[in-house]
């Protein structure tokens, strides 16, 4: 199966940039580009991509602006936007707005194809540094990762139960069909979700939500 991708941002060379790292993957497929909010939505009434990944930061109207419309007028379209900023409230709006990604600019080479193929699969990245974002009390400012607001995702609940069960990284791979790296990065956001900062805390947190027993 091949994706359809569609690329929006400002700056001719990071859009380069971007290609060169996208068209190394064989099942992608870039089928049209945009310098500006306006071009983007002018662009998408005669093409139909399966994901945009878009700057947030462009001038005109701004990624989060373009978000809107183009989830309004075309929900089945998923949106990827990429920032240099790790802001909580572009964060928030960008979701709010309809993105099902969120990745920072500087981390694009590590974490860009990652992010595209979970939002192509129906669920949502965000780069694992701005996940406490999300949990952040709203009372006193004072970040919090209380477990009872925990919501994770079902590989993300697949991926702690075979680390809680003592599978190796490339295991867990193997078992899901996904990349070691994949799978390093799905372990990164469960620690960030649950507030672990040891293998020990992913165990006690599986045992906790019984995904595996005590015995």
């Amino acid at each position: 199966m091949s994706y359809k991708l569609f690329i929006v941002d400002d700056h001719p060379v990071f859009r380069a940039g971007l290609k060169t790292i996208l068209m190394e993957e064989s099942d992608f497929t870039i089928i049209g580009e945009a310098q500006s909010g306006l071009e983007a939505i002018d662009k998408l009434r005669t093409i139909t991509p399966d994901i945009v990944v878009m700057d947030i930061s462009m001038p005109g109207k701004d990624g989060i602006e373009v978000t809107k419309e183009i989830k309004k007028d075309y929900p089945l379209i998923k949106i990827l936007l990429l920032t240099m900023h790790s802001d909580e409230a572009f964060l928030k709006e960008g979701l709010e707005a309809g993105a099902q990604g969120y990745v920072l600019k500087r981390a694009v080479d590590t974490e860009l194809v990652t992010a595209i193929r979970m939002v192509l699969n129906n669920e949502h990245y965000i780069y694992p540094t701005l996940v406490p974002y999300l949990y952040k009390s709203k009372e006193d400012g004072v970040q919090t990762q209380d477990t009872n607001e925990v919501h994770l995702s079902q590989r993300e609940t697949e991926v702690l139960k075979l680390i809680a069960l003592g599978y190796t990284l490339k295991e867990i791979g193997e078992e899901l069909f996904l990349s070691p790296k994949t799978v390093e990065t799905y372990k990164s956001r469960i620690m960030e979700k649950i507030g672990a900062t040891k293998r020990s805390g992913l165990v006690k947190y599986a045992i906790k939500h019984k995904l595996i027993s005590d015995e």
